[in-house]
């Protein structure tokens, strides 16, 4: 019984579990890498749905670690939907693994991200991951966090 109450409160959490793909004539290694690693992570990440406890766990943890990596070799000043990707799984992940305070900090950062877009008129990079807000406010929040 409380494996399947774990297991509805996972799926009620939004991944952004969509793997990138990229263009064949792309040979930017700074670009390739995190890409790579990002694909790697949400396939751990993923994967850890369908496995016992230990490997459950195991595998979050190295999602983890491999979403940090791609966060780490990205171009910080590119690509706003990549980086609210990894934060948005590394939440779920640290939430997962009963890490709230680690959750909530990602979490946290994620709205202040989308206040700055929204104040910035840059919206429209914000649809892919609109279901990140099922994180922020299913963790007992009255309201989402201001910026």
């Amino acid at each position: 019984q409380d494996k399947s109450s774990s297991d509805q409160t996972i799926m009620d959490k939004f991944i952004y579990e969509h793997g990138i793909v990229l263009p064949m004539n792309t040979m930017d290694a700074t670009l390739i890498t995190p890409v790579l690693i990002f694909n790697c992570a949400l396939s751990y990440q993923l994967a850890a749905r369908h496995c016992d406890d230990d490997t459950h766990q195991a595998f979050l943890e190295k999602a983890a670690s491999l979403y940090q990596i791609a966060y780490k070799d990205q171009d910080q000043e590119l690509n706003t939907i990549f980086k609210f990707a990894i934060l948005n799984n590394i939440g779920v992940i640290h939430k997962m693994l009963d890490r709230s305070e680690a959750a909530k900090a990602c979490f946290d950062y994620l709205v202040s991200m989308m206040m700055i877009y929204v104040a910035t008129d840059n919206c429209k990079y914000l649809r892919l991951v609109q279901g990140f807000w099922n994180n922020v406010l299913g963790d007992g929040r009255e309201t989402a966090p201001a910026a």
